[in-house]
């Protein structure tokens, strides 16, 4: 039988690939190559191992193991418009706007939304309704259940005296009463050429909104006014009031975000919003120039938009941020100008530094607490600083010495001067009652209505008797009936 040749050739190539295949392959390797083969499998097992390292530290690190989750919820028109522009602009929070007016609901692009109240309203807002805002809210209280699930501060944001703002923003702030974070409020009021009957909506509901809260904030309408000009169109005066709360709202987030030489964390925010029915002042300035230090100082107190803030600062929250500049005695200038608000009070602050702020200091503070009672207003006054106490004693000082003149009789006033009591008083001579007189009506015009001199008083009460006496002679009465004293 004759094999071809090819076919010997493929068997004989089978038997080689087997014997080689059992043999261990001898592999030559230059002395130079082997070097690098052995330097390179040690760098990759440094990687490695640096690699885990940090993953685990990544893992492990403050800043990865808790992210506040902040949620910013805003009510009928008015707050889902302040949320849509807040939205835009500010990140490292999640938003959220609640309307029954679906045309409303379509212009917030980008931003989530709810719709509810369709069957009562039909896809219209509520108008000055604050009962069918209520019970529009009150029907689909089943969309609102998980809109709280897993956050740690929740801002609600509605414009009072409305129906909407007024009336659903109450039902909203119930279902969040088993939630376990921070709740605050922020809310303006109507304008006053709105009327007397939006503004007491607006009061009434107000009153009702900051008791189920920690921490409330009012933003009067009117006080825009106080920051624009005759020719600041509307729009931009709306904005206005919602620039400065991104960026308070900013500060106040960023103090927990951003890790400070004195560091301000989550749990310092809660301490100071914790409580219930706690009034709130925020505020954010920016200065610069040599006397930066002073100027916050005299403006860290004043935010022109907010309502006053008329409440015992019980707790703030203060943080200074600065350049490579930032100075010592700046720092402490600032800390004990706002310290010195209320030394009893509990105060956190945070230090910390920003290049990009280029000679700039940017200063944050938070402090809320309870609104004042008529008896703490009248314990605050009392507590004056020590020059009124001064005042108080020197005015209390001289009481007592005008009774003691008055009993002693050395003080007579324009009405007695010339008194038949006092007529024959040898202590006190013409000269003195003059003075007196004079004194008395410098002192008393408008009780007086008049700018006579002394002697003219005088000459007019003579002529007043000579006119008496006068009489009496032509009535020819005996002298015992006639006679009668003359009082002025």
């Amino acid at each position: 039988m004759l094999v071809k040749k090819k076919t010997v050739k493929k068997i004989i190539k089978k038997k080689l690939i087997k014997k080689l295949a059992k043999k261990p392959k001898k592999i030559l390797v230059k002395p130079k190559t082997k070097k690098k083969i052995e330097k390179k499998i040690v760098e990759k097992s440094v990687i490695a191992k640096n690699s885990e390292e940090l993953k685990q530290n990544f893992l492990f690190s403050p800043e990865n193991l808790f992210k506040a989750k902040i949620k910013v919820i805003g009510i009928g028109g008015g707050g889902g418009s302040i949320v849509a522009e807040i939205g835009r602009s500010l990140s490292k929070a999640t938003f959220l706007i609640a309307d029954t007016d679906i045309r409303a609901l379509k212009k917030r692009n980008g931003i989530r939304h709810i719709w509810f109240g369709e069957n009562l309203t039909h896809g219209l807002g509520t108008g000055v309704n604050v009962e069918l805002a209520q019970q529009a809210a009150q029907e689909s209280k089943e969309k609102f259940k998980d809109i709280f699930t897993g956050q740690d501060i929740v801002i609600f944001v509605a414009s009072l005296g409305g129906g909407l703002g007024s009336g659903a923003t109450q039902t909203f702030i119930d279902l969040a009463k088993d939630f376990d974070g921070i709740t605050l409020g922020i809310f303006t009021l109507p304008f006053k050429f709105e009327g007397k009957n939006k503004s007491r909506i607006a009061q009434n509901a107000l009153k009702s909104l900051k008791q189920s809260l920690n921490v409330s904030l009012v933003i009067p309408n009117e006080k825009i006014f106080k920051v624009i000009d005759a020719n600041t169109p509307i729009t931009d005066a709306f904005s206005m009031v919602n620039k400065n709360l991104i960026g308070s709202l900013e500060s106040m987030i960023d103090l927990i975000y951003t890790p400070g030489i004195i560091n301000i964390d989550f749990a310092d925010l809660k301490a100071i919003l914790k409580g219930k029915g706690n009034q709130a002042f925020l505020n954010t300035i920016e200065e610069f120039g040599k006397d930066r230090a002073e100027k916050t100082c005299s403006r860290i107190f004043i935010n022109p938009l907010l309502q006053n803030h008329t409440f015992a600062a019980e707790n703030i929250l203060f943080n200074i941020v600065g350049s490579e500049n930032l100075s010592m005695f700046e720092v402490e200038k600032i800390s004990r100008h706002i310290s010195e608000l209320n030394p009893k009070a509990k105060i956190i602050f945070g230090i910390s530094k920003n290049p990009k702020l280029k000679g700039k200091i940017k200063t944050t503070i938070l402090m809320t607490g309870p609104g004042l009672k008529e008896g703490q207003v009248r314990e605050s006054v009392e507590k004056l600083p020590e020059k009124s106490a001064i005042i108080k004693k020197s005015v209390k000082k001289i009481k007592k010495k005008i009774n003691k003149i008055k009993k002693e009789k050395k003080i007579i006033s324009i009405d007695n001067v010339f008194s038949p009591e006092f007529e024959n008083e040898p202590s006190i001579s013409m000269e003195k009652k003059i003075s007196v007189i004079d004194a008395s009506l410098n002192m008393d015009l408008s009780k007086k209505n008049i700018r006579r001199s002394a002697l003219e008083v005088k000459k007019s009460q003579d002529e007043e008797e000579k006119k008496k006496q006068d009489q009496e002679k032509e009535w020819e009465i005996p002298a015992f009936l006639r006679r009668v004293k003359y009082k002025s």
